[in-house]
């Protein structure tokens, strides 16, 4: 349930530093991200308008907009058309526990359910920088590296997905691309003692593009099922940055809908 009334405008106030590396959108959203995880603003109260927390910050408009939608992305914001946005409220008693996260985040064990056999070929494999958005989303200084891999995944050898994958060195520790040719990457995480409980993963209709389509082996403009996810650890340190598109016509979801017990 939503308090809705928002915290005084001064709760609001976030230090920025202008010389540094990181964005000033990435600075606010990690500010108002260690209020909220630390309980200085509460669950379930409103935000305010944008202008204000602009005004307040100091910043533009567009800044405050890029910073809530990242955090809306992380599930720390849920935003209600008509109504503003929300610091995301705890569960409440009776709900749904969340399904295990190798249930629904593992490519290999969803495709070995179905009774196929999994594979990964390595498209891309680098450890560099993060962008402002990995920065964000794993929360990283602009200083620390990542491991960022494309692979494309298959089932029984036909191509499904095109998957992208950002994980922080300074936790994984040393990686080579031999290690995830063909492999699971929870697997690998887990064998680490780097299992993800707990996930937040974004669904939407795309298309694919003239880059997308050969390697999934469509037509371009095909329909695709695009993700966005970020998976935590049982401290709650994010382990996983990744997107993936998988191919409409031989992937979907599946989820358990229950009606309110009230």
């Amino acid at each position: 349930m939503f308090v809705g009334m928002p915290e005084p405008i001064s709760t609001w106030a976030i230090p920025l530093d202008t010389g540094s590396a990181t964005p000033v959108y990435v600075q606010v959203a990690q500010g108002l991200a260690h209020r909220i995880e630390s309980g200085q603003l509460r669950r379930g109260s409103a935000l305010p308008a944008e202008r204000d927390l602009a005004a307040t910050l100091g910043v533009s408009r567009v800044t405050v907009r890029q910073a809530l939608a990242l955090l809306s992305q992380q599930g720390l914001l849920s935003r209600r058309h008509g109504s503003g946005t929300f610091v995301t409220p705890p569960a409440q008693p009776g709900d749904l526990p969340s399904r295990p996260l190798s249930l629904l985040a593992s490519f290999s064990e969803d495709v070995r359910s179905r009774g196929q056999t999994p594979g990964a070929q390595v498209l891309s494999f680098e450890r560099a920088r993060p962008t402002a958005h990995e920065t964000m989303s794993l929360a990283l200084s602009p200083n620390e590296t990542v491991y960022r891999l494309r692979r494309l995944r298959t089932a029984d050898g036909e191509p499904l997905a095109i998957e992208d994958s950002t994980l922080p060195a300074s936790l994984v520790g040393e990686l080579d691309q031999r290690a995830v040719q063909d492999a699971s990457l929870y697997a690998l995480l887990q064998a680490r003692g780097l299992s993800p409980v707990r996930a937040i993963r974004h669904l939407r209709a795309v298309n694919a593009d003239l880059h997308l389509a050969p390697l999934l082996g469509v037509s371009v403009g095909a329909a695709l099922l695009a993700t966005d996810r970020v998976s935590w650890l049982e401290g709650g340190r994010p382990i996983e940055y990744a997107r993936a598109h998988y191919r409409g016509d031989r992937y979907d979801f599946v989820m358990e809908l229950r009606g309110d017990a009230r």
